[in-house]
């Protein structure tokens, strides 16, 4: 009998409900039990008088309660069920019953369970044989029947998988059945196509003569397909396969402990079968997470694991380079910062002091350093990144000249050789040599080499037996362009040319940015997992040369929760050339252990879902959905609230019968609790840092509005006084001869003052005085990288003189003073050099003494040089260096007369002296203008009109 959803397996017990009057009567009649008094004597008055009354009755609130509780043992043993499942399965003869157990079972597997218990009920009622088979039983032995009450125990044993069910060997495996034919088909799929479909329906057609019923969840699922942490944000990319997928959902990601880091919604634009989900946090944030779930799915598909492989690793930038360089297409770090940007978080430093930054990097726990033409670096500093190195610190370097003048041979791979090699000119050793084929056994192995990229120049390794080994890629001729060698747990790597294009046009290139994409895949130290797509590096060092076993650590199951492995979890097998296969034995999760794992995703990005429709189905087929709710049976419910009234009954009549009874106590509890709250307050003073300027009072601020030129206090109180005439009256020269007016020269102390005021540092040598502190000397160094020039005089031209056959005290400690600097090369001022016509025409540069040169930081000779009218460079040069004692030739008295003599005493040297004052001030102010090629062409068009 059906009532609705409600119907009854015993209707005729509902009859038992008519005894109910019946039942109520007798009840009704049967007085309670008689009540024990105490003997009081007063009690016994009391009742003597009392007037005749009616015989006892049950209450009528005990009435009911016994009336329910016979009511519901009648309903119980009629044996109602909720939402009974109707019987579809009809004629006879074996039944096929395939259940795919695959990834999208996760999400509907009680469902699934129902619907498979339902056909082995039918089954076992009409006697028919039933052939159970599992989507994922690929090698199981040949199927055959049995009966639908021998299969129960097989079937409550299922468990969802999280892996993709392959159609064509189930085909192959039901084809070759040794059962003849099957009557009817019941197929629980999760309605999306799987591969070899269509030899699983040839099969069925085949097999099947009766009845083909395909049950498919009402809403097909939805899928994670990858993961791309780009600059901005972590994108989830998300597939359906059709409109009865949902079409809006929301992501969740999660760190190692399983709590929440944010969600992210997403939706379909119209028939879209692609969305996306993004996570806008901060880099430290989204390298926290190791698990991205779309909510309300509940199947291994709808996780993304994530490894380092995913993750944006931190890259710290140090140039070499001027300030004045610093430009688009002119920096040194230009090219690297583009071609890191895609897959890392690129940080450089709010300091050029070089101590500072590399400290300021270290403690934003990078993964990578990329130092960019760095020549030398205090010691303290070679000591910390030797030991962040040693840690397991990935340390890149390009070359460029401060690299290839450098004496150091610390922090370097291999053992270069002084000066670089220059190819492709007329005085070069030969033509541009082209890049070799990367070996496979490099990190850069399988990348294409491009045709068009060539190498100028380069700084060349010392023959040694080991290079070969330490060469990552070499040019056409042999000789190496990335050597590297392991410093503890950490890697040195130097690419042997320039990181901008002067040396070679390698960084314009798509082949330098995966070069740069597998350098840092190396210092993360991870494992690649082929095929697993995603924005991750592609290999590392060991992953391409051998293979490698990882144990399963943590696996998903089929509600894509991730757990520890079960008894059929084995090794993750990875080898050169090949890709991961999910399966039972190998379940998507993270392989490795706790310290170093890979993440294995059931799909990558080029998944697509593709819905099951009619035109897939066997011949006759039809669909069918899968309940929402099982079938509930109230008998037990019934029977167990018949059990309580019951009980209930039971105590009602024995505290009528006063056994339940005791004598009450009034007692009263005076006692109170007082809690008393403690506020407290705590008062945050927050300090506004304090800029640079103002934490020195001594600094004068007008040097911000005025151009001035500065000199070095050395200590010596007759040199900084003779330092002082000298720009005084270089000062006044330069006000009187050109648009420039100066104002009043100012000494710094270079440990203390602000010195980003000044252009132009002029740095007298004293034997008498000690070399500056380190911490002094980087900035000195940042002062220089950031477009300020420092003119060091030694003043020892009559003893010899810098650059002289005999070194003087002051050459000596003018060299202890240059190797704690990053400097690059250095050269005699040439013929056509920008100074010798900054403003006036010069051939030499005098000061106090004639036969000094001016030495100047060296620039590459080009072969149409000689056609210029100066030579072409981008920048001022950051050091000078003469022995001409130059303030001693420029130092006036207040009157005005000269402090001091000029040797030989001619009064022109004093004029040329002041004119090369005036060229290296002109220079350092307006850099290589006269050597600016780029408006010629403008300004001869404008001429002609």
């Amino acid at each position: 009998m059906t009532l609705g959803a409600l119907s009854f397996a015993s209707p005729l017990v509902l009859l038992g409900l008519l005894a109910l009057p019946i039942i109520w009567w007798l009840l009704r009649l049967t007085p309670p039990r008689p009540r024990q008094e105490v003997f009081p004597p007063s009690r016994i008055l009391e009742e003597i008088a009392k007037p005749e009354e009616t015989p006892a009755q049950s209450p009528w609130w005990l009435t009911l309660l016994r009336l329910l509780l016979a009511g519901l043992v009648v309903l119980a043993l009629s044996e109602p069920v909720w939402n009974a499942d109707e019987a579809q399965l009809n004629g006879d003869g074996p039944i096929l019953l395939v259940v795919d157990d695959g990834w999208t079972s996760g999400a509907n597997w009680n469902e699934r369970m129902n619907a498979a218990e339902q056909t082995l009920k039918e089954a076992s009622a009409a006697g028919r044989p039933v052939a159970l088979v599992f989507a994922s039983e690929l090698g199981q032995a040949e199927l055959a029947t049995a009966s639908a009450d021998s299969l129960s125990s097989r079937l409550s044993a299922a468990r969802a998988l999280p892996i993709n069910t392959h159609w064509s060997a189930l085909g192959e495996r039901i084809a070759s059945a040794d059962v003849p034919e099957f009557a009817t088909l019941v197929w629980l799929t999760g309605g999306l196509k799987a591969p070899g479909h269509d030899v699983l329906k040839q099969a069925l057609e085949a097999k099947v003569t009766g009845q083909v019923f395909v049950t498919q969840p009402g809403e097909t699922a939805l899928a994670a397909t990858a993961i791309n942490n780009a600059p901005n944000a972590m994108e989830v990319a998300i597939v359906r396969a059709d409109n009865d997928a949902p079409g809006a959902g929301q992501a969740t990601a999660y760190d190692d402990k399983g709590q929440s880091i944010a969600t992210a919604p997403f939706s379909f634009s119209g028939t879209a079968t692609t969305a996306s989900a993004q996570f806008e946090l901060p880099v430290e944030l989204r390298n926290e997470i190791v698990r991205v779930e779309l909510d309300n799915q509940k199947t291994a598909g709808a996780v993304q694991l994530i490894d380092e492989r995913f993750r944006r690793r931190r890259v710290g930038l140090i140039s070499g380079g001027n300030a004045d360089r610093a430009q688009p297409l002119l920096s040194p770090l230009y090219y690297i910062s583009r071609a890191l940007q895609p897959f890392s978080d690129v940080r450089e430093p709010e300091t050029d002091n070089s101590i500072e930054a590399v400290d300021e990097l270290i403690n934003e726990r990078i993964s990578t350093f990329i130092l960019a033409d760095i020549g030398q670096l205090p010691d303290e500093t070679t000591r910390k990144l030797e030991d962040w190195v040693t840690k397991g610190g990935m340390l890149v370097r390009f070359a460029g000249p401060r690299l290839a003048a450098a004496s150091d041979d610390r922090l370097v791979p291999v053992s270069l050789r002084r000066g670089g090699r220059s190819l492709g000119g007329t005085l070069t050793w030969g033509e541009a040599q082209p890049l070799s084929s990367f070996e496979d056994n490099s990190p850069f192995g399988g990348i294409p080499v491009p045709d068009d990229v060539s190498v100028t120049r380069q700084v060349l390794a010392e023959p040694d037996i080991d290079l070969a080994s330490k060469t990552w890629a070499s040019l056409q001729d042999g000789t190496p362009l990335v050597t590297a060698s392991q410093q503890g747990q950490g890697w040195i790597v130097l690419f042997h040319v320039t990181a901008d294009a002067s040396w070679s046009n390698l960084p314009l290139s798509g082949a330098f940015v995966d070069m740069l994409r597998r350098i840092v895949a190396v210092s993360n130290g991870a494992v690649t997992v082929p095929g697993q797509g995603g924005t991750a590096s592609e290999s590392s060092t060991d992953a391409q040369t051998e293979t490698a076993s990882l144990a399963p650590w943590q696996v998903l199951n089929g509600e894509g929760r991730l757990g520890a492995p079960d008894s059929e979890a084995r090794p993750l097998q990875i080898a050169p050339g090949t890709e991961v296969v999910v399966s039972r034995e190998t379940p998507p999760g993270f392989y490795g252990t706790s310290d170093a794992h890979v993440a294995v995703n059931l799909f990558s990005k080029d998944t697509a879902l593709t819905a099951l429709t009619r035109d897939d189905l066997p011949q006759g087929g039809q669909f069918l959905n899968y309940q929402k709710t099982a079938a509930t049976e109230f008998k037990p419910w019934l029977l167990a609230l018949a059990f309580v009234l019951l009980a209930i009954d039971c105590l009602v009549v024995l505290w009528m019968a006063g056994a339940l009874r005791t004598r009450r106590v009034l007692s009263s509890s005076t006692a109170g609790i007082a809690v008393a709250a403690l506020a407290t307050a705590s008062i945050l003073t927050f300090t506004m840092p304090q800029s640079a300027f103002a934490q020195d009072a001594a600094i004068d601020f007008e040097s911000a509005l005025k151009t001035r030129l500065a000199y070095v206090k050395t200590g010596d109180d007759r040199l900084d006084a003779i330092s002082r005439k000298g720009l005084i009256g270089l000062t006044r020269f330069i006000s009187t001869r050109t648009s420039l007016e100066p104002g009043e020269p100012i000494g710094v102390d270079i440990a203390n003052d602000e010195l980003a005021f000044y252009p132009l540092l002029y740095w007298p040598i004293s034997s008498g005085v000690s070399v500056p502190p380190a911490e002094t000397m980087a900035r000195i160094d940042a002062f220089m990288k950031r477009g300020g020039s420092v003119l060091f005089d030694t003043r020892d031209q009559i003893s010899g003189g810098f650059g002289g056959a005999r070194v003087t005290v002051e050459t000596q400690r003018l060299r202890e003073i240059l190797s704690s600097l990053d400097i690059p090369p250095l050269e005699p001022v040439p013929e056509n050099h920008v100074l010798t016509r900054a403003f006036y025409l010069l051939n030499v540069f005098p000061g106090r003494y004639l036969d000094g040169r001016l030495w100047v930081e060296a620039s590459t000779p080009t072969e149409d040089d000689a056609d210029r009218p100066a030579r072409p460079g981008d920048g001022v040069s950051s050091i000078m260096i003469t022995s001409n004692d130059m303030a001693g030739a420029w130092a006036i008295e207040a009157d005005g007369s000269p402090s001091l003599p000029i040797v030989p005493p001619n009064p022109t040297q004093r004029v040329y002296a002041l004119r090369t004052g005036a060229n290296i001030v002109m220079y350092t102010l307006t850099g290589n203008y006269k050597s600016d090629q780029v408006h010629i062409p403008a300004l001869l068009e404008r001429l002609g009109q």
